[in-house]
């Protein structure tokens, strides 16, 4: 866009790290295609703590043939990178000048909070502060920590990605006395239609293959998920296949599982898993809760069936009569799925074209992208 009116629009989508998350995928998302849109963005990503894995090291290279900019405020040590975020933050606004702040999940907020404090102490004018509320349980272990960041934001712009996301903000600020700030909406986090692309996966064409993709963390219900792999074993005699995708906690937890089962399949995070999701006849998703579930959406898009636990966050993304949901605690209920799975009890052809339908209504890319786009501009007016 040229002209004596044009202004270019900066913004910084700040994240924990470079990794495979829903949050960071928005992030990226919302850097790569409001730029198609409008030309007066220009994006920078900005990291909490410096990451280094396999596929941060492909997602960086795949930024930077995108002409995405992106820069660490700390090390690879997540502690470190807390206590020094703030300052280098500070250091990136002064030195860049953006005009909106886009903040994604709880810790990068907390090094947001700490920065807005900074600027104030010396009175200096902050940029314009958007947050995107990507769960629907926030702070649930260190609830203190939850107030101070909180206290440091009063009019922000918050957005969350689902109903349930939007209710946990509101809540976390009532149960605290803070005001809820007065800027608030829903954009649901939308997903490009996947393509087929080349995959690693051991598929065993003869057997139904499940795969579970994300974080190997509590909140993604995988220390439940081994315990019910154990049990499926039991009763089918590996009639299934599990290809778990993903790092995290559980890690060790996982490869014993994998070292005991032959059945258990056990990958590294995969770069652009949603293209590659169409290898799998099922998708299984027990997390506890989520913001907005990505995976589910972009398997719906695959027409790959979601077996998912009852979940704030999870059960939004799919048709309320979705039949392949079970309550987490329940083993039996699962045991049901599995079985009815095995027996063929399930028309997976209606199931398929149910999800995809459900999903294209409701979780398309564009427009997300132009929800976010609408937002920034109005914000620079």
């Amino acid at each position: 866009m040229n002209g004596e009116n044009y202004i270019m629009i900066k913004i910084f989508q700040l994240i924990r790290s470079i990794h495979l998350g829903g949050a960071e995928i928005v992030a990226f998302n919302l850097s790569e295609y409001c730029k198609t849109i409008e030309d007066d963005f220009e994006f920078l990503i900005i990291e909490l703590h410096r990451s280094d894995d396999e596929y941060s090291t492909n997602k960086k290279n795949e930024l930077k043939s995108k002409d995405i900019s992106f820069v660490s405020l700390g090390t690879k040590s997540k502690t470190i990178s807390l206590l020094i975020g703030h300052f280098t933050l500070a250091y990136q606004i002064l030195r860049r000048k953006p005009d909106i702040i886009h903040s994604h999940t709880d810790l990068p907020d907390l090094v947001l909070s700490n920065t807005k404090r900074l600027f104030s102490f010396f009175h200096i004018k902050f940029p314009v502060v958007v947050r995107t509320i990507h769960n629907t349980v926030l702070w649930p272990t260190h609830r203190r920590l939850g107030k101070f960041t909180e206290a440091a934001f009063v009019d922000d712009w918050v957005v969350g990605v689902s109903v349930g996301a939007l209710e946990s903000y509101k809540i976390l600020r009532h149960g605290n006395n803070l005001s809820i700030s007065p800027h608030l909406q829903i954009i649901y986090n939308g997903c490009n239609f996947p393509q087929k692309k080349e995959h690693p996966f051991n598929i065993i064409s003869e057997k139904i293959n499940v795969a579970f993709c994300g974080r190997f963390e509590e909140q993604k219900g995988i220390d439940i998920l081994i315990e019910r792999i154990k049990a499926i074993n039991h009763r089918f005699k590996e009639d299934f296949v599990f290809h778990i995708i993903g790092d995290g906690t559980y890690q060790n937890k996982v490869r014993h599982l994998s070292e005991r089962n032959s059945n258990v399949l056990v990958y590294n995070s995969v770069p652009n898993i949603a293209d590659k999701l169409y290898a799998f006849d099922f998708i299984i998703m027990p997390s506890r809760f989520e913001g907005l579930a990505l995976v589910s959406i972009e398997a719906s898009f695959s027409k790959v069936p979601v077996i998912v636990a009852f979940a704030k966050g999870l059960s939004e993304t799919l048709p309320p009569d979705w039949s392949l949901q079970f309550q987490l605690e329940n083993e039996q209920e699962l045991m049901s799925v599995f079985d009815n799975i095995k027996n063929n009890k399930y028309d997976l052809i209606q199931l398929k074209n149910q999800a995809y339908a459900f999903a294209t209504e409701k979780f398309s890319l564009s427009v997300m992208i132009e929800s976010y786009s609408k937002l920034y501009m109005s914000l620079n007016n």
